[in-house]
């Protein structure tokens, strides 16, 4: 930006319309003076006059006694090539109303040849008059660009953009068709509470178009003010109609897909119980205890499994079952399915709820039924009573610790243990390898049998 600094030595082109030589040169003196370096073409007629416009000078000397051209055909002049530059006006004879005139007409100054003394300082005031002049157009021309640039912007937008005074008349809107002016008419009452709370407000609200088609639309309405202090609404609408579509869709397919699991779990449930009764049946016709007892055994895991599924059925997440609420389900059932036994043993639990997914919980739900039956079986011969306790840690929800543990007799000698192990305990081992866990067995004053094994998110 052009910054004028008439406090020292300045250079100034200088065009001097005057039939006088000496008065020319007086007026040179006096710029000379007044801290000016002038360099200045003296003309006397039109053609010269406008030969030196081009290039344009910094300022223009006009004796107001020169004809060809006058003072006034020497601005007309200017202002039909659109160039702004300061014309000040000298007279020799002391005339008012011609120095009003000559001002009406764009002179910068009007000032009288017996006071040549003031023409520096009128120079300087011309000068920085002229400037600001032009800084300022130059703020407008970039003010007026910038708001074409805003109305392009929001006239091209595919969001539609409204401002409503506090009558609720509507002060803007973009795209300003019959069309869009009807929807925020249809939208008037979602304006109202936002004035009458001045809290912002985030609907999705319903309109109908010219064709008679429903639309949704996001709305985000605020307050602010104007330039004056006035309350003003501020509205944004997105056209959300083909996204709430896509939702509603997802929302239906998901729905179907938690129905069809739901009967997935049910008939699974359904043919795991007619299988367990079947094997219970079988057993009920055996002469053989042992035998007996093998199907009796395969028919509580059997069952177990099916008690995972039943749990899937019932609950909200179907994906994933809570491994607390099912060992306390579990735990209970086999009591009551060991009779006379479970009657004297106490059961005592400590279970968090651990969410585990499908493929981990068939694993623990098999490895809780081995431990308990063990336990229930083995730990508390003849009529021996004591206590179970089924424990359940899950800190941070990472590492699972799962314990089984009584006060009972404890483990046999270990070369009897390793050389008579049962399938039910083999079964735990191998399950605790397809958990990627360890299984921990400590027998002091009973057994207690705990499987670490990290929880899959």
């Amino acid at each position: 930006m052009k910054r004028l600094d008439l406090d020292r030595e300045t250079g100034l082109r200088v065009l001097i319309l005057e039939g006088r030589q000496e008065d020319a040169d007086l007026m040179v003196r006096e710029l000379r003076r007044a801290g000016f370096d002038p360099q200045w073409r003296r003309v006397d007629n039109e053609a010269d006059y406008v030969a030196r416009l081009s290039p344009p000078p910094d300022v223009i000397l006009a004796d107001s006694g020169v004809s060809h051209p006058d003072t006034r055909r020497a601005l007309q002049l200017l202002e039909e090539r659109g160039l702004n530059v300061p014309f000040i006006v000298l007279s020799g004879t002391v005339d008012e109303e011609a120095a009003l005139g000559m001002m009406r007409l764009g002179a910068a100054d009007y000032l009288f040849k017996d006071r040549l003394a003031r023409l520096g300082q009128a120079v300087k005031h011309a000068l920085l008059a002229n400037e600001l002049r032009r800084l300022k157009g130059r703020a407008e021309d970039g003010r007026q660009a910038s708001d074409a640039r805003f109305l392009a912007f929001m006239q091209h937008s595919p969001t539609l953009v409204f401002i409503k005074d506090e009558s609720r008349g509507v002060v803007y809107v973009n795209n300003a068709s019959g069309e869009v002016a009807d929807f925020v008419a249809q939208m008037d009452a979602g304006s109202a509470s936002v004035f009458e709370t001045g809290d912002p407000s985030r609907t999705i609200e319903e309109v109908t178009t010219a064709g008679g088609e429903v639309r949704q639309l996001l709305c985000v309405r605020f307050l602010f003010s104007d330039a004056e202090g006035g309350r003003l609404l501020g509205g944004v609408c997105v056209d959300v109609t083909e996204q709430q579509a896509t939702e509603k869709a997802l929302s239906g397919a998901l729905a179907a897909k938690d129905v069809l699991l739901s009967e997935v779990h049910h008939r699974v449930k359904n043919n795991l119980q007619t299988i367990s009764s079947l094997l219970n049946m079988q057993a009920d016709l055996l002469p053989d205890a042992a035998a007996r007892q093998a199907l009796r055994d395969a028919q509580r895991r059997i069952h177990s499994m099916a008690l995972i599924h039943e749990q899937m059925n019932g609950g909200r997440e179907l994906d994933g079952v809570d491994l607390g609420e099912y060992a306390r389900r579990l735990a209970r059932e086999l009591f009551d399915s060991f009779g006379a036994v479970g009657e004297r043993i106490r059961l005592r639990m400590a279970l968090d709820p651990v969410p585990l997914a499908m493929d981990q919980m068939i694993p623990c739900g098999l490895i809780l039924n081995e431990l308990i039956s063990n336990s229930l079986k083995y730990a508390f011969p003849g009529e021996r009573a004591g206590e179970i306790l089924v424990s359940l840690r899950c800190p941070e929800g990472r590492t699972v610790t799962m314990t089984v543990a009584d006060n009972g007799v404890g483990l046999p000698p270990a070369a009897a243990w390793n050389g008579s192990k049962s399938l039910g305990l083999r079964i735990v081992d191998i399950l605790t390898g397809q958990l990627g866990g360890i299984l921990d067995r400590q027998s002091a004053g009973g057994l207690t049998s705990t499987v670490t094994f990290p929880r899959f998110a």
